[in-house]
């Protein structure tokens, strides 16, 4: 497996997808920072509240800081929503190249067992995302840091929650790189890929908003929304132990199937 990963890397790095994604990734954290990032601390009260006779009085506003180094990585936590799809062209890097360029049967063709292919492919998802992530996160940190300020010392236990967050975020972002894993193997299509990907992430919230239409109680449902949960661990201390452990659940049993299906399927696929 050593080898296809070295194989893997080097085609990675030769080509120009994944730079390109890193540029996009750049582009938009020097978007962020440019348009003066703000970070909500609390609720803000509106500029003016009603009276018992309705008439509009001035109310203080709460302070809104900008963000700042110490305080940006919380912030991207709770807006990793938008970094989930950076996923994608990684997926399609890595798992659905084989495919389109047909170097499935040349792997096959020296002796690799498809399991091994399969796993090779989603360790080297895992890895990559991972360092997509460290890298999203880090580049902000260092270019906030030079726009508004570090923001002073950190309090007690900030790194150590902040740490928690994105561990507890990046075992559902892992289950997504396999279900994108999952979809490359068995659809073999980088055009079906993308479209089955963005519509797993995006169609279940949006059907469940129209639900909750007819009835609150579909709300719910949010409970087990891939994306809804990893907006939820973005307020891990916050969390009972049981919410936590049921965010958790979801992107286990999400990564544990997608797995085992895809390995399945792939072994009695046909290879064209």
């Amino acid at each position: 497996m050593l080898n296809l990963f070295k194989a893997d890397i080097y085609r990675i790095l030769r080509g120009k997808a994944l730079y390109i994604t890193l540029a996009v990734l750049v582009l938009i954290i020097v978007l962020m920072v440019a348009a003066s990032f703000q970070m909500h601390m609390g609720f803000t009260p509106p500029e003016y509240v009603y009276d018992e006779y309705g008439v509009a009085q001035p109310h203080e506003l709460t302070q809104v800081s900008a963000a700042s180094g110490v305080n940006i990585p919380y912030a991207l936590a709770d807006s990793m929503e938008n970094f989930v799809f950076f996923l994608l062209p990684i997926i399609v890097i890595v798992a659905g190249a084989i495919f389109t360029h047909g170097t499935v049967k040349n792997d096959l063709a020296w002796g690799i067992s498809r399991t091994k292919l399969y796993f090779s492919k989603l360790l080297l998802t895992f890895a990559i995302g991972t360092m997509m992530l460290l890298f999203y996160v880090g580049l902000s940190i260092v270019l906030v840091t030079i726009n508004n300020g570090f923001g002073g010392p950190a309090p007690a236990g900030h790194w150590v929650g902040l740490i928690q967050i994105y561990l507890a975020q990046l075992v559902l972002l892992f289950a997504l790189m396999s279900i994108g894993v999952f979809l490359a193997f068995v659809t073999k299509r980088t055009a079906a890929v993308n479209g089955a990907f963005i519509g797993f992430c995006m169609v279940p919230p949006f059907i469940i908003m129209l639900l909750t239409l007819s009835n609150e109680w579909f709300l719910r449902l949010f409970d087990f929304d891939m994306l809804s949960n990893i907006m939820a661990l973005s307020s891990l201390p916050q969390l009972a132990t049981g919410e936590i452990l049921r965010a958790l659940g979801v992107g286990v049993f999400w990564l544990i199937l997608s797995t085992v299906s895809g390995i399945a399927l792939f072994r009695r696929a046909e290879i064209k």
